[in-house]
Order: C-alpha cells, then structure tokens, then sequence
C-alpha cells in the first residue's frame, strides 16, 4: 500500500515527501516498441494495433494503455480480456 512519495525536484535537487493513496506512473509519450517490430502489428506511430478488447493480432497477446494505437487509456479492459483468455485454457 502507497501512504507517501519521495519526490526529488530535476530543477533543484531537492527532495520532499507527497501524502498519496496511489500512484500512476507515466513512461513518456514515446512508445517503447521498437522490439516489437515484425512481431506485433504496429502503426506508423510505433503504437501497438488491437482491436476492442485490447487483443493484438496474436492470440494471448494484450497490448493496453498509451502503446496502443487510438489508446482510451483503459488497461482494465486488457485485464479483464486476459482474464477470459485464461479462463479458455
């Protein structure tokens, strides 16, 4: 469980604490998806393209968030697709 963050200001150095519940973590605005070129399908963004319920065009394969191509930022409904995609097995 979060209860606090230690931040450090990239400007001044200096370090404070956040009171928090939670965290979000943000990479970039770039996706990393360089390694997956010839092996998922991707736009010219280098966004990784998926249909409705997070699936890519290989079977087992989820792709969620910002490194998807038209991304509504929903990774839950990736979990919740993984979680079918095990129930089948």
């Amino acid at each position: 469980m979060v209860s606090q963050v230690r931040l450090r200001n990239t400007k001044d150095g200096i370090i404070s604490l956040l009171l928090a519940d939670g965290v979000f973590i943000a990479v970039g605005v770039e996706p990393e998806t360089g390694c997956l070129h010839g092996i998922l399908p991707l736009d010219e963004k280098g966004c990784i393209i998926t249909n409705e319920v997070m699936e890519t065009g290989i079977l087992g394969i989820l792709a969620a968030g910002d490194v998807r191509h038209n991304s509504a930022r929903q990774a839950i409904t990736a979990a919740l697709s993984a979680e079918r995609f095990g129930n089948l097995l």
